[in-house]
């Protein structure tokens, strides 16, 4: 099992895009306080996955925070970088949640906090969430 270090932080950022590159940043550079050295990073947000997956990609608004991500990858040993459906990413929706009744800009937690503990042990024990899909009109 690895570690069940977490942060939440506030944001005043009004794009979900540049949200998630914040949060990976800030992710990255807490993994590399901790001297970890390999790293599975899964998100929700696709486009991102996307972004890291294609060097060639440039974003001259972002390409900041992405270059800065990039650069932070690099200090690992191995890192996975996967796309998940948001189903299977509640703890990191339940931190963000939480980021919003916050009186700090940035906590680092140690172990899983209270609010978020049950899906985190629900997540250790393989619990799974259905993913609805509608179902696709077909043509008039």
């Amino acid at each position: 099992m690895g570690l069940a270090v977490s942060f939440t932080a506030w944001l005043v950022v009004g794009e979900c895009f540049a949200s998630e590159l914040w949060g990976l940043r800030e992710g990255l550079k807490l993994c590399c306080s901790l001297n970890i050295r390999c790293l599975e990073i899964e998100m929700d947000a696709k486009s991102i996955v996307e972004v890291l997956q294609n060097a060639d990609y440039v974003n001259n608004a972002f390409s900041p925070i992405i270059d800065e991500c990039r650069q932070l990858i690099t200090q690992f040993h191995h890192v996975c970088i996967k796309h998940c459906f948001q189903q299977a990413n509640q703890c990191a929706d339940g931190l963000a949640r939480m980021s919003c009744r916050m009186n700090a800009e940035f906590l680092i937690y140690d172990s899983p906090p209270v609010d978020i503990l049950e899906i985190f042990e629900g997540d250790l024990n393989g619990m799974y969430f259905n993913r609805i899909c509608p179902k696709p009109c077909i043509g008039v």
